[in-house]
């Protein structure tokens, strides 16, 4: 309506003209006016050679959309920068972690607000009654659909979630509850730990074509040609596997992680399900992005970033002494705690769980 064109009316759509670039082409469209500051979803329609049509998200959208697997962006609003962690990172072996579902954690006293701008109502809480100086949030990327997720099939890798930033007193501040959260936790000393899914996606495709799933497999013609979907290690049933055999996924995923860590400066990322993207002997996949982000840290003078692996595998040890992570998750904790609870007793394979540094180098 901002352009004075109908809401998705195909006929007045502004067509988009191709341009050529480096690594191929791009296709461009600059509004004729300037558009009211405002939250705003779009969608492409891409018509392919021999007339197939289809609806396509945008796969490096800020924003997720509220409805039918939007893109979204937002004009206007403050842009706030993301201040440093009060006295400078911690080594991993300090941290005392607290996992964070967004949703869960504030369902009970948000009410209105944003879930990430009400998690900070209770990081005193966390800092000073529990002596929390790390949180893990798992994942803020947006997923396919509206309903509730613990959000580990991803969607679009670069956008903040549509339920964690929805404000509707606030539509143009999207981008930044987000970016203001990690400034509070910074300014407690908590470090902040992104939880990163890149084995696979969430692909769901929805009825009567208002939207596919994952933009780069739709984005193709033939969308089972794909270089950026495919088979790559292991799968699970029913999701979307990357293919990092192939550059352009490698290059995808590393920038993803590049972004997240140079506009919102998180001080980690906890990797999910790495025994599935990880092939041994195979430096694709898990190896060269950890080494990847590793470099690209170190490059900035940067220390003590953690690389955590989600590794539920009893070659965990190993994968993190041959590879450029710093730790990895130890199941093996939850399982011995679960098992002494009946018996209420501690016995030694609590006790060598609580071992975090079995296996690994001093």
């Amino acid at each position: 309506a901002a352009l004075g064109q109908p809401n998705w009316d195909l006929a007045t759509a502004p067509q988009m003209t191709r341009a050529t670039h480096p690594k191929g082409f791009i296709y461009r469209y600059q509004t004729p006016v300037d558009v009211p500051a405002e939250f705003y979803q779009y969608k492409f329609y891409v018509t392919f050679k021999g007339g197939t049509r289809r609806w396509v998200g945008d796969p490096c959208a800020r924003y997720g959309g509220s409805e039918n697997q939007n893109s979204g962006v937002v004009v206007g609003g403050s842009r706030p920068t993301v201040r440093p962690l009060a006295g400078g990172r911690k080594p991993l072996r300090d941290l005392v972690i607290y996992e964070l579902m967004i949703d869960d954690f504030t369902d009970e006293f948000r009410g209105w607000r944003a879930p990430l701008d009400a998690v900070c109502d209770k990081l005193d809480y966390l800092a000073n009654d529990l002596g929390v100086n790390a949180i893990l949030f798992m994942p803020w990327t947006a997923w396919p659909g509206e309903d509730f997720s613990w959000g580990y099939t991803p969607y679009q890798y670069f956008s903040v979630e549509h339920r964690y930033a929805n404000a509707l007193r606030a539509p143009a501040e999207k981008l930044s509850w987000l970016k203001k959260l990690i400034s509070e936790c910074h300014d407690r000393g908590i470090h902040v730990i992104m939880d990163g899914v890149f084995n696979h996606v969430g692909d769901a495709p929805l009825a009567g074509e208002t939207a596919y799933g994952f933009p780069y497999h739709w984005l193709y013609r033939n969308h089972a040609a794909s270089p950026y979907t495919g088979t790559f290690g292991n799968s699970f049933p029913g999701l979307q596997e990357l293919d990092f055999h192939n550059g352009c996924t490698r290059e995808f995923i590393r920038d993803v992680c590049l972004y997240w860590i140079d506009e919102f400066k998180i001080d980690g990322i906890r990797f999910d399900n790495t025994v599935n993207f990880h092939i041994p002997g195979n430096a694709d996949g898990l190896p060269q992005l950890l080494s990847d982000i590793q470099s690209y840290v170190a490059a900035k003078g940067e220390q003590n970033f953690s690389l955590t692996l989600e590794h539920i595998d009893m070659s965990a040890a190993e994968v993190v002494k041959n590879t450029a992570a710093t730790s990895y998750w130890h199941n093996g904790l939850y399982e011995a705690a679960s098992n002494g609870l009946p018996s209420r007793r501690v016995g030694p394979k609590l006790q060598n769980a609580l071992d975090y540094h079995a296996y690994l180098p001093d």
